[in-house]
């Protein structure tokens, strides 16, 4: 058999010595996964907390919003906190089921994705809590939180035909049932203030499918829509960025994304997840959260415009404003 040349034979050796390297890396991540759900820590007092997320940390906007909301809580009260993001749907099950097992006490899916697999696990684990938003919560040991929106997107609608000079209104959102109540606020608020202002809604698929909503956008500004509300976790960083190059309007949606294009986003409607997590523990930590489903809006603050731009005038701002407070006024606090 002939030798192998030296510098084949050192090639091979170093091509093996990477792939172990690689396969030992991922085994100890795993299993470094399941030391962390299955360690007590060093008191079992300590209230064991647990955040799935459907997306990245990254995103400036819903998943980002909720890591910074519980760190923030996590200061305040003091609980043993794991974050698990980027959870494909049929691994959220298993993934809530270990949490459970592993006797954490609180178990919150930032998502409507998340209510039926809580709902599926929590009757086997009466002792965790689970949370979630916009679903259903049938069993003692759950909650789903529910955002009012339909309001909300009545005043954004209103911004829009407002600030709009063609009359032609953009909204650009994920074809999902929890988004429809705003879809149906938004057409209310565009009615009210232009009543012959034509609205362009554009659908797409979830709140990562960037390529569409800025497809969306782009025919949208082809019709003449010069105003464009984006409701999308993912997404709305490049549907404003898109608008920004052909100086159209937008309205950014659940953190301030006037920072995106000062001089093109009109305001922000901020889902304040900051707010809506400290009523959560604020009520969890007093055993006052209630099982079921329970609406937040802008009576409690979680939802509200952030600071207006230069270029909305003062007579827009006051009209808004007013609409704002006969909502607040009009509904009592927690859904009542």
């Amino acid at each position: 058999m002939p030798k192998l040349k030296p510098f084949f034979a050192l090639f091979t050796f170093l091509v093996v010595g990477l792939l172990l390297l690689i396969t030992s890396q991922f085994f100890t991540s795993m299993k470094h996964l399941d030391e962390v759900i299955n360690d007590r820590g060093p008191s079992s007092e300590i209230l064991r907390v647990a955040l799935l997320l459907e997306g990245p940390t990254y995103d400036q906007g819903w998943n980002s919003s909720a890591m910074e909301s519980i760190t923030e809580m996590q200061k305040r009260f003091g609980f043993s906190l794991e974050i698990a993001n980027n959870i494909k749907a049929d691994q959220i099950t298993n993934v809530a089921q270990k949490y459970a097992a592993n006797d954490y006490d609180l178990i919150l899916g930032h998502g409507v994705i998340f209510s039926e697999p809580f709902t599926s696990v929590a009757r086997k684990y009466p002792r965790t809590r689970f949370v979630s938003f916009n679903g259903e919560a049938p069993h003692s040991n759950q909650t789903t939180i529910r955002y009012d929106m339909k309001p909300a997107g009545q005043l954004v609608g209103m911004l829009a035909a407002k600030m709009s000079r063609t009359g032609k209104v953009g909204y650009i959102l994920v074809d999902k049932p929890p988004e429809m109540a705003q879809a149906e606020g938004f057409r209310a608020g565009v009615k009210k203030a232009s009543p012959n202002a034509e609205i362009v809604v554009g659908k797409v698929s979830d709140f990562n499918d960037i390529e569409n909503a800025v497809q969306k956008t782009r025919e949208m500004i082809a019709h003449g829509v010069d105003v464009i509300y984006t409701t999308g976790d993912s997404f709305n960083l490049a549907v404003i960025t898109e608008a920004q190059r052909s100086k159209v309007y937008t309205i950014g949606y659940i953190a301030d994304q006037r920072y995106i294009a000062p001089d093109y986003v009109l305001a922000s409607l901020v889902q304040d997840v900051r707010q809506c997590y400290r009523i959560i523990f604020e009520q969890y930590m007093a055993d006052r959260l209630p099982s079921g489903k329970v609406v937040y809006g802008l009576a409690e603050g979680v939802n509200h415009f952030s600071p207006f731009g230069p270029m909305v005038p003062p007579e827009v701002r006051a009209d808004i404003e007013r609409e704002l407070q006969h909502f607040i006024s009009s509904r009592g606090s927690f859904g009542g």
